[in-house]
């Protein structure tokens, strides 16, 4: 009964400096854990041999520590029970890393499992006494194995922990890297559009000034040569080449007042706009076409409402509207046999002038209608895409708008409208 009450506290004492132990490995390296329990094993307890095996359950490198001495048959056994796990936990146990002592008779052994179905790895040991392993030696081995275990796991959630912010710091670091290398991209690209833009803009308003002066210079050159012709007659007809010449006064004037225009344009003050009547501005522009429309064979035909109230804008820029519409109109027809050019003015609604040019020309592809009015669009073989770009920012500049439709047999009609700004009163016939 004596010896049953001692170890009775025997065991007591050895759990309660049991329960202590996993304070101390709160932090520690899964090899400093192994160590401290087989050490534990071998002096706090008592056993004769400690050996432990803790499995990385990311797959990293098996631990094996021992403590004590073992016999050679006692390492023929455990590795015989070995044998019996999978994995890892059945590896050959290394002799150079455990002490053999002769002197000792007989060991007796148990392994403990560490983790649920020794997932954590497992204890193993050996100890002389007959009587081993007790009940009481069962709760020990049972208890030490469980803290080391819990200890096992938390190092390596703490080190997983470590790995991931580590690899979080890492990805931030390559992200803030990407994002710096991203917007210096950025603002080198934004460098190059604001670049090319502004090359973009200047081709632009060159392309316009050569696409609107072109016009009245084509006429200069044709009335000047009509005048050298006149003029190079055995008669020479005098009144001809005098109206050659006053057309090329004309042309060089509406020249100069285009250049002007078109300068009014890219300015910032509002350009001054004064009362057109739109029919006689329509008149003006056939004037200009007369001798095109001969040269074509185009039959023209005018439907002009006397009625209309006058408009308030720039003469020169809606002169040029009409004028870029005809003369489209006429380019649309020269493969044609049926050439006629119809244009109408009327009010379209209270306020509103409407006038429409229409042809019977190859017509536009529905699927270009959308894109007709772009900048730098076009249907001509030798065309800049520039005269129906200006004729859409002039009617826009005047609060109008300007649209095409197909014609009704063929051909193409183009139409805008204009806001009026004086009373019926001042209507100009």
């Amino acid at each position: 009964m004596a010896d049953e009450n001692l170890r009775l506290r025997a065991a007591l004492r050895d759990l309660v400096a049991l329960s202590t132990i996993p304070a101390g490995w709160i932090g520690i390296a899964p090899r400093t854990i192994a160590a401290g329990l087989a050490d534990i094993l071998v002096g706090s307890l008592g056993f004769d041999f400690a050996f432990v095996r803790l499995l990385d359950p990311t797959g990293g490198v098996t631990i094996d520590v021992t403590s004590g001495c073992a016999t050679r048959e006692f390492l023929d056994w455990l590795q015989a029970q070995f044998s019996t796990f999978d994995g890892s936990l059945r590896r050959q146990i290394i002799p150079n890393v455990i002490s053999f002592d002769d002197r000792l008779k007989s060991l007796r052994g148990i392994i403990i499992p560490l983790g649920f179905n020794a997932d954590a790895g497992l204890v193993a040991i050996g100890c002389e006494r007959s009587n081993f392993p007790t009940e009481n030696d069962r709760m020990l081995l049972t208890v030490a194995a469980n803290h080391a275990a819990t200890a096992f796991r938390s190092a390596n959630l703490i080190d997983e922990r470590r790995r991931a912010e580590e690899e979080v710091r890492k990805a931030r670091d390559e992200l803030e890297m990407t994002v710096m290398e991203r917007t210096a991209e950025l603002q080198r690209t934004m460098a190059e559009l604001v670049h090319m833009n502004r090359l973009a803009t200047a081709g632009v308003l060159l392309a316009s000034i050569a696409h609107e002066i072109n016009q009245p210079l084509t006429g200069i050159v044709m009335q000047a040569s009509a005048a050298r012709q006149w003029l190079a007659l055995r008669e020479p007809s005098i009144e001809k080449a005098r109206d050659a010449l006053d057309q090329i006064e004309r042309d060089g004037l509406r020249t100069g007042e285009i250049i002007a225009s078109l300068r009014g344009m890219f300015k910032k003050e509002t350009q001054a706009r004064n009362p057109i009547d739109i029919n006689e501005l329509i008149f003006t522009v056939l004037a200009i076409v007369r001798h095109e429309l001969q040269r074509h064979g185009v039959e023209l035909r005018t439907e002009l409402d006397e009625s209309l109230p006058a408009l308030e804008g720039d003469r020169v820029q809606l002169q040029q509207v009409v004028l870029n519409l005809v003369m489209n109109a006429i380019e649309a027809m020269q493969t044609g046999a049926l050439r006629i050019l119809s244009i109408r003015s009327c009010v379209s609604k209270p306020n509103f002038v409407h006038v429409a040019v229409e042809d019977t020309g190859t017509g536009i592809a529905p699927s270009n209608l959308d894109r007709i009015f772009d900048p730098m669009f076009t249907t001509k073989e030798r065309g800049m895409g520039i005269g129906l770009s200006i004729c859409h920012s002039i009617i826009e500049s005047h609060n109008g708008r300007i649209w095409v439709t197909r014609g009704i047999a063929k051909g193409s009609v183009f139409q805008f409208e204009l806001p009026t700004s004086v009373g019926q009163g001042d209507q100009i016939r």
